[in-house]
C-alpha cells in the first residue's frame, strides 16, 4: 500500500500495460474467426502472452530470419510479439507479390513510436500512408527521379575529385573524407550550399546522425514500440536501452533537420530543394492560398535527404573499401580495365559509363554484399490478406528481409563471397546472375534516391580506382599484413565498424613494395 502511495502513476501504468497486453492478445487470436481455417506463414513456437518478444534477437535479426527461413522451408514467416502480428517476407519475389502486386494494402507504415522520440516524425520514411506521405513523396520523386539527376552529375564528378585529391594528402583520414564527400552531395542538391572545408560542421553532424541511426535498434522492434506508454516514463524506470539511446542522441537527429535547413535558407548560392519549397510556399502565400506544405514539412523533407542520401552512400563507400582490402583481385581487374578505356591525367567522368561495365558489377556487389538497411523499415498491412494458401492479419508489421534476398542461394552462387563476375553475361562467358533487388525497399515505399545514390557511388568507385590502390594495413617494422574482420554496426542502417588499411598513389605502389622488398619484408608481389 506505502509503494503505492508513493508511486500511484507507477500502478497506473502497470495496468494499463496489463490491459494492452490483454488486448492485444485477444486481438491476435480473433484471427481464427476472420481467417475462415487458414494459417498464419510458419514460425518458431512462441511463449504465452509474451509470443516471441524474447525469441527475436535485438541485434541483427536479419541472420535470425534467414536461417529460419531455410530452417522452415518458408519464404514467408511470422511471429507474434504481445500479441502484434510480424510477418517477414525473405525472397524478392515475395516481396513484389505483396509490396508491389497489392501495393495498395501494404503502403501504410507502423507507428514508430521509439523513432518518434528520437526526432524522425517528420521523415519521408516513417510517415504513415496518407496525404501528408504523399506530398512529401511527390515532391522528393520529382528531384531525384532517374530523369532529374543527370543535372547533380557536375556536382557528383567536382565532389569525387576533391575526395580523390584529399585522400592523396591525407590517406589515413579516409573515412571522413568519404563522409565529406556523401555530405557536400545532400548539401549540395538539397540546400545550395558547397561544403569547402574537411571540417564543416555539417559533416560532424552527418557523423552524429549516422551514429544514432546505426545503433538505435530496428524500427518497430523495441518495447516501446510496443507499448507507447513507455515513452512517458522518467529514465530511472526505463529498462528499454533502446528507448535510453534515442533519449540521449535525440539531439543528433534534431539538428541535421534544423541546421542544414537554416544554412540552405541563408546560404543558399543556388538552386536547391530547401529554396524550391520555400518559393512554392510564399507564392501560394502570396495568392491568398492555405500552404501545401509548413516549414516543419520542409524541414522534415530536407532532413530526409539530409539523413538517407549522406549515411547510406558513406556505408555504402565503406563496405566497397573493405572489399578491395580483402580481394586486391578484383582491384587489380578493374584498375585495367579503367586504364583501357580512360587516358592519363584525367578522371573518369559519367560519359565514361557505358565503356566501364564492370565498375557497376563493383558497385551492384557492393550493394548486394552488404545492403545497409538490412532489414529494412516495415509496412503495415491495411486489410486482412491471403498469400499462397496463408493468412495476413490486417495490421501486421511486414518486414522484406533485404539481407535474405541479396544472399539467396537459389538466385546467387556463393552469395557470401565478394564476386562481381558474377554479373557477367552469360554470352560473354559469365554466369548472368542479376542485379540485386531489395537494398531499396518495395512498392509505394521504394527509396525515391536510388538512382542519385546508385550514380554517386559508380563515380567514386570508378575515380578511386583510377587513382588510388587499396592495400592491407602492414606494419613496416615487422612486415606482417593486417586482414580485417568483417563487424557490422547495428540499427536502421548498417556497415562495417572501422578496420585499418593503407591508401597509396598507384603511380608509388612499385616504389613502395621495392622498398620493402629490400628491407627483406615481402616475398613476391
Amino acid at each position: 500500500m506505502a509503494l503505492l502511495m508513493l508511486y500511484p502513476r507507477l500502478s497506473t501504468i502497470s495496468l494499463l500495460i496489463v490491459a494492452y497486453i490483454s488486448w492485444r492478445v485477444a486481438s491476435y487470436f480473433s484471427f481464427k474467426y476472420k481467417s475462415k481455417g487458414l494459417p498464419l506463414p510458419p514460425g518458431p513456437k512462441g511463449e504465452p502472452v509474451l509470443g516471441h518478444l524474447r525469441i527475436i534477437p535485438v541485434d541483427n535479426p536479419e541472420y535470425y530470419y534467414q536461417n529460419l527461413s531455410k530452417e522452415l522451408q518458408s519464404d514467408v514467416l511470422s511471429f507474434n510479439v504481445l500479441g502484434q502480428p510480424v510477418v517477414v517476407l525473405n525472397s524478392v519475389q515475395a516481396a513484389i507479390d505483396l509490396f508491389d502486386k497489392r501495393g495498395a494494402n501494404y503502403c501504410d507504415r507502423p507507428r514508430f513510436v521509439l523513432f518518434e522520440v528520437m526526432g524522425w516524425s517528420m521523415t519521408l520514411t516513417f510517415l504513415r500512408w496518407g496525404p501528408q506521405f504523399r506530398m512529401h513523396r511527390k515532391v522528393l520523386q520529382k528531384t531525384f527521379q532517374k530523369s532529374s539527376i543527370a543535372q547533380y552529375r557536375p556536382l557528383q564528378e567536382k565532389e569525387s575529385k576533391v575526395l580523390v585529391e584529399g585522400l592523396l594528402k591525407n590517406p589515413g583520414d579516409w573515412e571522413r573524407l568519404l563522409r565529406r564527400f556523401a555530405t557536400a552531395i545532400v548539401m549540395g542538391i538539397g540546400f545550395g550550399v558547397q561544403i569547402d572545408d574537411d571540417k564543416d560542421p555539417h559533416i560532424q553532424m552527418a557523423i552524429d546522425a549516422s551514429y544514432a541511426l546505426g545503433h538505435g535498434g530496428a524500427p518497430a522492434g523495441t518495447l516501446v514500440d510496443f507499448f507507447p506508454i513507455v515513452k512517458s516514463l522518467p529514465n530511472w524506470l526505463v529498462r528499454d536501452r533502446s528507448l535510453k539511446f534515442a533519449r540521449d542522441w535525440r539531439w543528433a537527429i534534431r539538428q541535421i533537420h534544423e541546421a542544414p535547413y537554416a544554412a540552405g535558407e541563408k546560404r543558399s548560392i543556388e538552386a536547391s530543394l530547401v529554396r524550391t519549397l520555400l518559393s512554392e510556399r510564399q507564392k501560394r502565400l502570396d495568392k491568398g492560398e492555405p500552404e501545401e506544405m509548413t516549414i516543419e514539412d520542409i524541414k522534415g523533407a530536407a532532413g530526409a535527404v539530409y539523413a538517407a542520401g549522406q549515411d547510406t552512400t558513406w556505408s555504402t563507400l565503406v563496405v566497397f573499401v573493405l572489399n578491395m582490402v580483402l580481394h586486391p583481385e578484383v582491384q587489380d581487374k578493374a584498375q585495367k580495365i579503367i586504364d583501357t578505356v580512360v587516358e592519363p591525367g584525367r578522371l573518369p567522368a559519367f560519359a565514361d559509363r557505358p565503356y566501364l561495365p564492370y565498375i557497376d558489377y563493383i558497385v551492384q556487389e557492393t550493394l548486394r554484399w552488404c545492403p545497409v538497411s538490412p532489414v529494412g523499415v516495415p509496412h503495415r498491412s491495411i486489410e486482412d490478406d491471403v498469400y499462397n494458401g496463408f493468412f495476413i492479419p490486417a495490421g501486421s508489421f511486414v518486414y522484406a528481409n533485404a539481407r535474405a534476398m541479396t544472399h539467396d542461394e537459389r538466385t546467387y552462387s556463393n552469395p557470401d563471397e565478394f564476386d562481381p563476375d558474377r554479373y557477367i553475361p552469360q554470352s560473354e562467358g559469365g554466369r548472368g546472375e542479376p542485379f540485386p533487388k531489395g537494398q531499396f525497399g518495395f512498392g509505394r515505399r521504394v527509396c525515391v534516391g536510388q538512382h542519385l545514390a546508385e550514380a554517386s557511388i559508380w563515380i567514386v568507385v570508378a575515380s578511386l580506382l583510377s587513382v588510388i590502390q587499396v592495400e592491407r594495413w602492414r606494419n613496416l617494422e615487422t612486415g606482417l599484413e593486417e586482414i580485417p574482420k568483417v563487424k557490422l554496426t547495428n540499427g536502421l542502417t548498417s556497415h562495417p565498424q572501422s578496420f585499418k588499411c593503407s591508401i597509396v598513389p598507384r603511380q608509388h605502389r612499385l616504389v613502395r613494395q621495392r622498398l620493402l622488398r629490400a628491407r627483406g619484408l615481402v616475398f613476391g608481389d
